[in-house]
């Protein structure tokens, strides 16, 4: 351990003096990889021949690297030999597959064996569908034409980007009933719903053709199953209703009887459901008992909900949950205090702590006793929502928080042997190379302070959603604060909030849950970029402000999106006036949460809060507002330190 500390200190003096000496070992390599980018493949090749002497413990990037510079001169056995070197003394190596492919590539014109190798490769590597699509070529080319077929279906069915280009390889008659099915499916869990659509419809018009519903009727099944599933997803509820009583798949009936509001059929078919003793029905009841208490019929909604409780026992606490917010929105306080402490007793969250002390306030007219611990804080909603009841955020002080000195806000990692291939990496601007090491490493992390100090790299790799992820299995602190809610983007959205006079930490809290920070996000529902918006939104704000917007990719630019998004988040705070509201429609959109104000009689905003009818936009909210003061926790606890340092000097 200690020889592995030393020679990981020589290393970082190393790099630390690369600045003054032009031949130094950080040099070398960074002169070789830049010399192999440039095609400089003679220069490239000498620079890492030396560097594989100077860093042994990234023997596989450099070989790597090195084989292509042989590859690029022409010297196509060295470069073998680099691949074959990799193959067997780096067996774990991230980079297995990328040397083998490019083996592959080498070889394509020389050797006899090289379907056996392509062979091998789809079998360890079935996903890698360049890879697939070459070998259909090389067979095609080779005359196998019945393999290479096979081949080229099997891309077109995977959905890939490769499956149109595929498709031009095949005739009508090459594709059949199950692989447009197949490909169906597989558009379905790719989220692309109204392609799925396309598929299964093609599926159902060739089998009808070839009349292969007379022996399997199954297959007709899975065609409309499909096709019910696409439209769900595409909230075409009425259309998906039909089809699901026909493949008598209950629970989607069900389903999607309650999303297109036909409650009198729900109710008609109600029993059969019932029997079919499939749990999946309990938070549906839960959900119908909601729509009876909304329509004011709340004794329909605790028969219902009361009846649920006696079927699905296992369903207790959301059940209970649901019986004592009845009452509660109901106004009958003294029930609803008693199931609030009844849950509260047995369960101990502390939701349920905050709906009995807000009960008691109403019964007794006077505050509850503060019982909610700040100690369990980081991360809990109902810690924050006593603070958010208190808060006008017209009356936050953007300037102030704008003007902090965002870079002096990373976290300083600290130097460990076992992250060294990892730091290299992103000393010489490998970022996605270097996170993709640290992410390896997680996953045999031992400790907390590996699993800190893995994370604390992949935030400086701006790698957010990664870091955010492994900071979350560790206790939190105020280092690990630091990374649970990251500063991304920060020029962005203080550009952003200084255009639109919004709080920055609202920008920064709301991309945290929209994407966590990954300007490449897509949505199930076609939501693009940092702070997922819909194309159509971000087409109509578009005139009303001084950015342009050519196409829809274009979202997918931060610069682009933090703008776009911050407008509209601002204009939904100038219309409700309030952060929770503005919150809900940013997610359900306007005319939704309009409705449910008008509906909802609701006497303080924690109520909208917890009656939002969509489980997805009410857990939405929740997850930004808590994110909201985390942001603000976490600046208040560094300014408190800046103070301290300030005094102290």
């Amino acid at each position: 351990m200690k020889k592995g500390l030393i020679f990981f200190i020589f290393c970082l003096l190393l790099l630390s003096a690369s600045s003054f000496a032009s031949d130094s070992p950080l040099d070398v390599l960074l002169n070789g990889k830049t010399s192999l980018d440039k095609g400089d493949y003679e220069n490239a090749a000498i620079q890492l021949s030396e560097a594989y002497e100077r860093f042994p413990f990234l023997g596989d990037y450099i070989l790597f690297w090195r084989a292509k510079a042989f590859e690029g001169k022409g010297d196509s056995d060295n470069a073998l030999k680099d691949i074959n070197t990799i193959k067997k003394a780096y067996k774990d190596s991230l980079l297995i597959k990328n040397a083998k492919r490019m083996e592959l590539e080498i070889l394509k014109d020389k050797d006899d064996k090289l379907s056996e190798l392509f062979e091998g490769f789809i079998k360890e590597y079935p996903s890698e569908f360049n890879v697939m699509y070459a070998y259909a070529v090389h067979l095609k080319e080779r005359s196998e034409s019945e393999k290479a077929k096979k081949i080229f279906r099997d891309i077109f069915v995977s959905a890939s980007l490769l499956s149109e280009k595929a498709r031009n390889e095949l005739s009508d008659g090459d594709i059949k009933t199950d692989d447009l099915i197949k490909r169906g499916e597989n558009l379905n869990s790719a989220w692309m719903f109204k392609e799925a659509e396309e598929s299964f419809n093609a599926a159902l018009k060739k089998a009808e053709q070839e009349a292969v519903f007379i022996d399997s009727p199954e297959k007709k099944a899975a065609i409309l199953e499909g096709i019910a599933y696409s439209l769900f997803r595409q909230k075409r509820y009425k259309e998906a209703v039909q089809l699901y009583s026909r493949t008598k798949n209950d629970y989607w009936h069900a389903r999607s009887l309650l999303r297109a509001r036909d409650i009198a059929s729900f109710e008609s078919r109600l029993s059969d459901f019932i029997k079919t003793g499939d749990k999946r029905f309990a938070p549906l009841l839960i959900s119908y008992g909601t729509m009876k208490r909304r329509e004011g019929d709340t004794a329909g909604a605790l028969k219902i909900l009361n009846n649920a409780l006696s079927i699905y026992p296992s369903e207790k606490e959301n059940i209970l949950w649901s019986i004592g917010w009845t009452h509660y929105m109901s106004k009958n306080l003294k029930d609803a205090c008693n199931a609030f402490s009844q849950l509260y007793k047995t369960y101990g969250s502390s939701k349920y702590l905050y709906w009995k002390n807000r009960c008691s306030e109403k019964l007794n007219g006077k505050p509850a006793a503060k019982t909610l611990s700040k100690k369990s804080a980081e991360g809990d909603f109902y810690i924050f929502l006593p603070m958010l009841m208190n808060m006008d955020p017209a009356q936050t002080d953007i300037k102030k928080i704008s003007s902090l000195n965002l870079d002096t806000l990373k976290p300083v990692c600290k130097p460990i042997p076992i992250f060294e291939r990892a730091d290299i990496l992103s000393e010489i601007g490998l970022k996605d190379d270097a996170a993709n090491e640290l992410m390896n490493l997680s996953k045999k992390a031992a400790s907390s302070d590996e699993l800190f100090s893995i994370s604390c790299r992949l935030k400086n790799l701006d790698k957010y959603k990664s870091a955010i992820s492994l900071a979350s299995r560790i206790p939190h602190n105020e280092e690990s604060r630091e990374i649970l809610y990251p500063l991304a983007y920060a020029d962005e959205v203080a550009e952003a909030s200084k255009e639109n006079n919004i709080d920055p930490l609202l920008i920064l809290s709301v991309m945290r849950e929209e994407s966590r920070f990954d300007p490449n996000a897509r949505s199930i529902a076609g939501a693009i970029g940092l702070l997922q918006l819909m194309p159509e939104t971000a087409f109509r704000l578009i005139k009303k402000i001084p950015s342009r917007l050519k196409n829809a990719d274009e979202l997918y630019s931060p610069v682009t999106n933090i703008m776009i998004g911050s407008y509209y988040l601002k204009s939904l705070l100038q219309e409700f006036e309030s952060l929770p509201l503005a919150i809900a429609s940013y997610n359900a959109g306007e005319s939704a949460v309009r409705e449910w104000i008008k509906k909802g009689g609701y006497s303080s905003v924690d109520e909208f809060i917890e009656d939002i009818p969509y489980d997805e936009t009410k857990n939405y909210v929740k997850k930004v507002i808590t994110s909201y003061f985390g942001y603000k926790r976490r600046l208040d606890s560094r300014q408190t330190v800046d103070q301290q340092s300030g005094e102290s000097m």
